[in-house]
């Protein structure tokens, strides 16, 4: 499994988000590396399939379902993921536990 935190370096969350990504992944016994790669240029937000910051890909796919068909790409905003009816700045626990199940 592959999993790449793409972020800003403006981006105000995304050391938490990071924190709790490696807190899910020790949770639930995911053993893998996290490659953290910083989105300065919009070449590389279309390079990487970048929706804005922070964004989590795992095996390529980015982990939020709703965005998988999105392609507005950009190295110039935030972003934030609604999950439960509820909106935040980052993905919470169980959007990035439900997406480790379905990548295996």
């Amino acid at each position: 499994m592959n999993i790449q935190f793409l972020h800003t370096t403006d981006c105000h969350v995304w050391k938490d988000s990071l924190a709790v990504l490696k807190e899910v992944l020790k949770e639930v016994g995911v053993d893998e590396k996290v490659e953290e790669i910083i989105v300065a240029t919009q070449e590389e937000a279309e390079r990487y399939k970048f929706l804005g910051s922070p964004t989590i890909l795992i095996d390529g796919i980015d982990l939020d379902p709703k965005a998988r068909n999105v392609t507005n790409y950009t190295v110039a905003s935030c972003r934030s993921y609604l999950y439960d009816n509820k909106f935040y700045e980052y993905p919470p626990k169980k959007m990035i536990i439900e997406s480790l199940k379905e990548r295996g």
